[in-house]
């Protein structure tokens, strides 16, 4: 593991120290790791983590929820190795780390924090005032 991806996992440990985690919540962690096809949390892969990684995804996960998944994950006994290739994905594509996002932006990690060019379209007048004083109505 490089430099950040321990700084960043011990974070994570850190985090999953100071959390209690219900039987609820436990269950919603539960279905991710099923629908990922992961079975033994402590015998991950980074294969299982990229498959993690798409769940998250598509389900468009909030910055709380991947965190407390992944601390969860921690505390269950995920290897290092592994927190460490999901914290320093990129899944957004923005070119910030996963652990980025959820440590110090609190963007969503899964979704592009880019304007969209349709949110920039919209943003501008369909007409300039000097087009809608020469526009006449013809009943």
């Amino acid at each position: 593991m490089n430099n950040d991806q321990e700084l960043y996992t011990q974070q994570l440990a850190q985090f999953a120290a100071s959390q209690s985690f219900d039987e609820r919540s436990v269950e919603f962690f539960d279905d991710v790791w099923q629908e990922a096809g992961v079975k033994d949390i402590t015998k991950m892969t980074t294969a299982d983590a990229k498959c993690v990684l798409q769940v998250l995804g598509e389900s468009e996960a909030s910055p709380e929820f991947t965190k407390a998944l992944l601390a969860q994950a921690i505390t269950a006994g995920m290897p290092k190795h592994v927190a460490g290739y999901i914290l320093e994905s990129d899944t957004d594509g923005d070119g910030r780390t996963l652990a980025q996002e959820i440590f110090n932006d609190g963007t969503s990690p899964f979704q592009s924090n880019q304007p969209s060019v349709f949110a920039s379209q919209q943003s501008q007048p369909q007409f300039s005032s000097e087009e809608d004083e020469d526009m006449e109505i013809q009943i």
